[in-house]
């Protein structure tokens, strides 16, 4: 058996159900279930906020971790309680990485005005053998999708 392959930097957004992408991104008459196993095609992770994930059943995360593929992270906002992220890394099958806080170190955070070459040049900065995670704030579909090419060309 060989370990799931795992990247040097993962692409995501702050969630995955946006109203502004539904037609673009999301074909219209796709159920809102089937959303996550669709974006996971398309991205390496998502970042999810303390609110949008600590207060449901250890089930529901369970089921978002079987909907994704072994390469795909959960980028779990800290709940503050070392138990409940314990749970949830176990849920999530340990692929789950829970940080502090939006500033956490391996996090790289961009929205729609960001420069594409300061973010290439942050990435190479950082990699330096560790997991990155580039977090799309604002969730602009056409600034998330210029960046993944952008890491694809860098050969990430």
């Amino acid at each position: 058996e060989h370990a799931a392959m795992s990247y040097a930097v993962y692409l995501g957004a702050i969630g995955w159900n946006h109203a502004g992408w539904l037609d673009e991104f999301y074909p219209e008459d796709m159920p809102e279930d089937w959303r996550l196993a669709f974006y996971n095609t398309q991205f390496r992770c998502v970042y999810l906020e303390c609110a949008a994930w600590a207060g449901l059943a250890p089930e529901i995360w369970a089921q978002w971790a079987g909907e994704t593929q072994e390469t795909f992270r959960f980028v779990l906002e800290s709940s503050g309680s070392a138990g409940t992220d314990a749970a949830a890394v176990e849920a999530f099958g340990g692929r789950a990485v829970i940080v502090a806080s939006g500033r956490d170190a391996g996090l790289i955070g961009f929205d729609a005005a960001s420069d594409l070459r300061e973010l290439t040049a942050q990435v190479r900065e950082q990699m330096a053998g560790k997991s990155l995670y580039l977090i799309s704030r604002d969730a602009d579909l056409t600034r998330l999708l210029q960046v993944r090419t952008a890491i694809e060309l860098m050969g990430l």
